[in-house]
C-alpha cells in the first residue's frame, strides 16, 4: 500500500526540469492551441526555453521591459489543471489564458471575443480540489482592463462560461441548465485554469474566441472571422499586460 502522502508534487516536477525560482516571468500567457503561442513568442525578445514536458512547452523572454512567459498549457481541464498548477508553483502571478469557447447566445457570433468572469464546473479535474460549491472566478480588475481594451478590436461580451469534458454530449437539456447558471459560452479548460489559480491565489483572466454557436448550430472553426478573432487576441493581451 502506498505510505507517502501524495505521490508526486509540482515542486518535483518542476525540479526534475532543473527549474530554478526565477526562471519564469511574473506574467505568463496560455494557450491551448500552438498557433497562438507561436504568435505570442514574435513578440518577445529573446525567449528561453524554460521546459518541454509531454508534448508542453513554456519560453520566457521580455516584452517592454516586463518578463513574460509563454506556452501551450493544455487544451483540455486534466492538463491544464497539472499545467497550471507548475506555473503557480513557479511564482508566475499574472496568469492570462488565450483561448475559443463556443457561444450559448444567438447574438454572440462567430469571432467575436467572450471574457469569463467566472466560470461553472462541469468538467472532473476540479472536483479533486474544490468542493462542489466552489465558484472559480477571473480577477475583476483584469476583466475590466480586458474588456476596455478588447470592445475596440472585436464585439466582446462578459459573463460565465461552462467548462464540460464531454465535447460530443453537450446536449440540449445540459446546455440549457447551464445557461439558466449564468453561462453565455462553453469550452474545456477555464474552470480549471481559474480553480488553480484562485487556489493559489494568483491574478487570472482569460480570453475567448467564439468558434461555433450552440444555440444556432453555426460552426465556424474553419470561418476567417475565427482565424482573425485569434490574431486579434494576442494584441489585446499585449495592450493588456502593458497596463499591468
Amino acid at each position: 500500500m502506498m505510505q507517502r502522502d501524495i505521490h508526486l508534487k509540482p515542486r518535483d516536477l518542476l525540479n526534475s526540469f532543473q527549474f530554478r525560482d526565477g526562471d519564469f516571468g511574473e506574467i505568463g500567457i496560455v494557450s491551448g492551441q500552438p498557433q497562438r503561442v507561436k504568435l505570442c513568442l514574435e513578440r518577445l525578445n529573446k525567449p528561453v526555453k524554460n521546459f518541454s514536458f509531454l508534448g508542453y512547452t513554456f519560453w520566457t523572454g521580455e516584452y517592454k521591459g516586463k518578463k513574460i512567459t509563454v506556452g501551450n498549457g493544455g487544451m483540455y481541464s486534466p492538463d491544464a489543471g497539472f499545467i497550471t498548477e507548475l506555473l503557480c508553483e513557479g511564482k508566475i502571478e499574472y496568469l492570462i489564458r488565450i483561448g475559443s469557447c463556443g457561444s450559448l447566445r444567438e447574438d454572440i457570433d462567430i469571432g467575436s471575443l467572450i471574457i469569463p468572469q467566472f466560470a461553472l464546473r462541469g468538467e472532473g479535474t476540479t472536483s479533486y480540489y474544490v468542493d462542489k460549491d466552489f465558484i472559480p472566478r477571473a480577477t475583476s480588475s483584469l476583466v475590466e482592463k480586458l474588456f476596455s481594451i478588447s470592445k475596440e478590436y472585436l464585439p466582446t461580451f462578459t459573463g460565465g462560461v461552462w467548462t464540460t469534458d464531454a465535447l460530443l454530449r453537450e446536449t440540449k437539456e445540459i446546455v440549457n441548465s447551464y445557461i439558466e447558471k449564468g453561462a453565455i459560452a462553453v469550452d474545456m479548460v477555464t474552470s480549471a485554469f481559474f480553480t488553480i489559480a484562485n487556489i493559489y491565489k494568483k491574478n487570472v483572466c482569460a480570453i475567448l474566441a467564439v468558434s461555433d454557436n450552440l444555440i444556432t448550430g453555426r460552426l465556424g472553426f474553419n470561418d476567417f472571422k475565427f482565424f482573425e478573432s485569434q490574431q486579434k487576441m494576442t494584441n489585446i493581451v499585449f495592450k493588456l499586460i502593458e497596463n499591468i
